[in-house]
């Protein structure tokens, strides 16, 4: 292959795991790679200051989004009337979620992996990833070598609680009080307990998976040529042999042949690319005029995300954040809910996580809204992702289904009330001006995108809620939306749920929507070596092939599934 697009390795998708196989693919010069992104390229150095930033401001810039991206996250019954689906801001940029995200670097429990190992998926077990998590990663805080990793691309760092804000300061101290221990450290033995959250950052920058993965030395390679601007439309096949894709970029159309093909584009993307191309659900195909190159049946089912929900804290103007300490992730709670409700007793431990923020967006508002934020790991529920049409201008139908299981809105009720009570403890009550449920609703998602007009409006809020009651009550109801009170809602168990249904969320965490799996299992998309299953030279990875979602935030987890893809990929070449 001597054409400039062609290659021995086509990587579809510069997200974290696309950046970890890039640089580990084309680490001999005896395979050519080429590494596809449908958005911008940024090297080392040159990213946007909202992107180099330690606090995601990023992701309230929408150039860094796919455009059109829409998704239910509630449960939407077949015979009801669907709500218009909400935007979602799924990243479209070098480096993907990892340049806008919130950098917290928790890795999964061992028990998640046992589970994979155990459902099937042989060479996914807590014992077979542990190398891949240390390999990624120097960790500046810890040098246990049998945890931690000392000389791997991405810094794991801390932030000392001298340095924490007022309002993670009293939360500890309420904790404390409480009862609730100390976890020195989040990503060693799982316990139950108050951590310093672990984040993949500097101090004074992100470090995403292009700037880990992608640095200099690496883009300085003969053999490896990244495509910037440049969408994949289908995957090409010879046969059921996928050898390339047909692309559109900013000179038109486009098509790139390889030996291996490998999607990783995303957990929405990934997807809808098979399913456009022929790979999926053979009815679902045929009723879009789709040829279908193989019926395979699990592609686009699975959708997980973690669920959340929030109480929201009015700060006072003499207990806010140092602008200077950029992100708002410094404390987090680690829960299990069977501990706190005998209605849990069966399920996983460690299956909450709430985070305390002293902030909650980059605006002058936001600087005076704190929030305690109630996240469900380990939830049942799965929802799907599929075409509404074979137009890749039109965006597939992504439906998340949150809280459909009933284990998991019972679970998430628990935990609401939990943080409820939290921040109104005395530690934490003292700081703030009062509580309120705090939801991501279209009014709080329009006025946080970073436009000068929002900054003024936050400015002139932020100014009102030092006047009087009135006044804050009126940012709460004009500007949030909102005008319930949290111990209220969190006391009232029908209006709970009936707000949650309504008001959860994601994590943003988009996972499971083309799981590996056993021989056998019909609904496995893959198998346990990330090939799509019926047909060749195809595979996918990112955070959509695990078979379930993680207790912990997926980045640091589909970095190591790229490490670990890509040692697999090496042994089949």
């Amino acid at each position: 292959m001597t054409g400039p697009n062609e290659c021995d390795i086509l990587i579809v998708g510069g997200g974290p795991a696309g950046c970890v196989l890039a640089n580990r693919l084309s680490a001999s010069p005896d395979r050519r790679v080429i590494l596809i992104e449908a958005g911008e390229d940024y090297a080392p150095g040159q990213e946007p200051d909202e992107i180099r930033d330690p606090y995601y401001r990023a992701v309230y810039h929408a150039r860094h989004w796919w455009a059109g991206t829409r998704v239910h996250w509630p449960h939407v019954p077949d015979d009801g009337a669907a709500p218009q689906p909400l935007p979602y801001a799924q990243a479209r940029v070098i480096g993907g979620g990892s340049s806008v995200n919130a950098m917290m670097a928790v890795r999964g429990l061992a028990g998640d992996f046992d589970a994979w190992k155990a459902a099937g998926v042989a060479g996914w077990s807590w014992q077979d990833v542990l190398p891949y998590f240390r390999k990624l990663e120097t960790d500046t805080d810890f040098s246990d070598p049998d945890v931690h990793g000392a000389d791997g691309p991405l810094p794991i760092r801390r932030i000392p609680r001298e340095d924490w804000p007022p309002a993670a300061v009293a939360a500890e101290r309420a904790l404390k009080r409480d009862g609730h221990a100390f976890i020195d450290d989040l990503n060693a033995a799982p316990r139950d307990g108050y951590a310093r959250v672990t984040l993949n950052s500097l101090a004074d920058r992100r470090v995403s998976g292009a700037a880990a993965y992608l640095t200099a030395d690496v883009r300085a390679r003969d053999n490896l040529r990244i495509v910037s601007k440049t969408r994949a439309i289908r995957v090409l096949f010879e046969g059921r042999r996928a050898v390339g894709i047909a692309a559109r970029g900013p000179g038109g159309d486009a098509t790139f042949h390889a030996r291996t093909v490998i999607l990783s584009a995303g957990a929405l993307q990934s997807p809808a690319l098979l399913q456009r191309s022929g790979v999926g659900p053979a009815a679902m195909l045929r009723a879009l005029g789709i040829s279908v190159i193989a019926d395979n049946p699990g592609v686009g089912t699975g959708l997980q995300d973690h669920p959340t929900a929030g109480v929201g804290m009015v700060m006072r103007s003499d207990s806010l954040q140092d602008p200077a300490l950029r992100p708002n992730g410094t404390l987090v709670l680690r829960l299990s809910s069977a501990s706190l409700s005998p209605d849990h007793a069966d399920a996983d431990a460690h299956d909450i996580f709430m985070p305390v923020y002293n902030k909650t967006t980059w605006h002058a508002l936001g600087r005076r809204l704190g929030l305690v934020h109630a996240v469900l790991y380990g939830p049942h529920s799965r929802g799907t992702v599929k075409l509404a049409s074979p137009d890749p201008d039109i965006a597939p139908d992504v439906r998340f289904n949150l809280l459909s299981d009933p284990r998991d809105m019972a679970r998430l009720k628990t935990a609401y009330r939990f943080a409820a009570a939290l921040a109104q403890a005395p530690e934490l009550a003292a700081l703030t001006h009062g509580t309120f449920p705090a939801a991501m609703t279209e009014r709080v998602r329009r006025l946080n995108l970073a436009t000068r007009r929002n900054a003024a409006l936050a400015a002139m809020a932020s100014r009102l809620i030092d006047l009087s009651g009135v006044s804050r009550r009126a940012v709460l109801r004009y500007g949030l939306g909102t005008k319930l009170d949290a111990a209220t809602l969190a006391g009232n168990d029908a209006a709970l749920e009936a707000w949650l249904t309504e008001n959860a969320r994601g994590f943003f965490h988009a996972s499971c929507s083309c799981p590996m799996g056993a021989n056998g299992d019909a609904m496995a998309a893959l198998d346990s070596q990330c090939r799509v299953r019926g047909v060749d030279g195809l595979r996918v990875v990112d955070a959509s092939v695990m078979p379930r979602i993680t207790r912990a935030s997926t980045n640091i987890q589909t970095m190591m599934i790229g490490e670990r893809a890509a040692d697999l990929i090496l042994a089949d070449l």
